[in-house]
């Protein structure tokens, strides 16, 4: 008899068992269901959000393409301007505005993990001396000093991808200004060593001054500056460590620190810049004999206006049209040496107006110039035909630099 109660009880504890297990697993599951739910909604509020920093981005690119541009205008068409104390100011404003914009944009990239570097032809000594020309109207009623120092020995003409450059060198700059009082920044480019055709670099900002001692934590390798510190800072927030060095990373370079709160800072920056190969860079354009004829497609009045007077000046002659449609009949009719194509245009944008293009003429080089978030739009962009983008707003000589490496005489 007590062994079928045993079997009983050994049954009923098994069916026990059984039952806990079942509703475990339900609960589990129910918990998985819950945790992909969430899931689910974080990335969707995650996309809404890269989103609408990107909308935000074009939206504060356009207006500032116009400034940038104008400004550039104003200083070439009347040189005896550039000394102007308000003209310095806008152009120093705006320079500053677009890192800022680039940094805000670098975060949503960054974040997504999905920044890819194009490498294009740029002029080093010129890319640097514009970094410290965009930071000299800050210094100038300070009792700080900011000077360039470049390597003679550094070749001008090298590849790579100056706008990340320019972010991470500003802001290497930026911080040193914020904690220098009354002191010295130097900005110093050298050549390391050469192998080949890639050439070692080293970018450094070294500073002094009063409020040295107390950057320790306070600088860009602090993850984010409290409200407390912007408050003290010279040219106010700079972007936080984590950027700074993914931007560096996606160059392959390394930024190093040494810290002396006596003799006061120094930041490293470290790549390797290939140097272009004469037989490869594209001939001058100015200068021939011909002019070359460009075709430039806008919505924006102001955007054709920078553009049509950038290049006039550059012996182009220049056709401008504010609409996909018209760009497509008129490409239909003539024949361009180039065509400069704006993405994010009303009824039938750059994308689509390219890939109607292409239907009649697969030869004309077509670049793309956007204020959109272009990490989104690779594939796209490849896809419609297009050969290459350039950021709004752009520095007349990357614009130039651009053309030249697609049209040949």
């Amino acid at each position: 008899m007590i062994y079928y109660i045993v079997g009983i009880l050994l049954v009923l504890g098994i069916i026990y068992l059984g039952y806990r297990c079942f509703a475990l697993s339900n609960q589990l599951n129910n918990k998985n269901n819950e945790l992909n739910s969430l899931l689910n909604s974080t990335e969707k509020k995650a996309q809404i959000n890269q989103e609408f920093i990107s909308s935000l981005s074009q939206e504060l690119r356009i207006p500032l393409y116009g400034i940038m541009g104008l400004t550039n205008i104003l200083v070439n068409e009347h040189p005896e301007l550039e000394s102007n104390k308000n003209l310095k100011s806008l152009k120093f404003s705006g320079d500053y505005l677009l890192t800022l914009i680039n940094n805000v944009l670098q975060i949503n990239v960054l974040e997504s993990e999905e920044i890819t570097p194009i490498k294009k032809p740029f002029n080093l000594k010129e890319l640097t001396q514009n970094i410290i020309n965009s930071f000299s109207y800050a210094i100038e009623n300070s009792d700080n000093s900011l000077d360039l120092e470049f390597d003679p020995d550094l070749p001008e003409i090298l590849n790579g991808n100056p706008a990340i450059l320019s972010q991470v060198l500003m802001n290497l700059i930026s911080n040193a200004l914020r904690f220098t009082r009354n002191g010295n920044v130097l900005f110093s480019v050298h050549l390391i060593n050469k192998k080949g055709n890639v050439n070692h670099i080293s970018f450094k900002v070294t500073h002094d001054g009063n409020e040295v001692s107390e950057e320790d934590e306070k600088s860009i390798y602090q993850e984010f500056i409290g409200i407390e510190n912007v408050k003290k800072s010279y040219l106010g927030t700079s972007v936080n460590s984590t950027i700074v060095k993914r931007l560096a990373k996606s160059l392959n370079g390394e930024i190093i620190l040494q810290n002396n709160s006596q003799a006061g800072s120094e930041y490293a920056f470290v790549v390797d810049l290939e140097t272009i190969n004469p037989n490869d860079k594209a001939s001058q354009i100015t200068g021939s004999g011909d002019k070359q004829k460009v075709l430039i497609v806008d919505d924006n009045k102001l955007n054709l206006l920078v553009a049509d007077k950038i290049l006039s000046k550059e012996n182009f002659e220049c056709t401008t049209i504010d609409n996909g449609f018209d760009a497509i009949e008129l490409a239909k009719d003539n024949s361009y040496d180039i065509i400069l194509m704006d993405i994010n245009m009303p009824k039938l944008n750059g994308i689509g107006t390219t890939k109607r293009i292409r239907e009649f003429d697969d030869k004309t080089p077509v670049i793309a110039l956007t204020a959109v978030d272009v990490t989104q739009l690779n594939r796209q962009i490849m896809r419609a035909g297009l050969n290459d983008y350039i950021l709004k707003p752009y520095d007349k000589n990357i614009l130039l630099e651009m053309i030249h490496k697609h049209v040949r005489n």
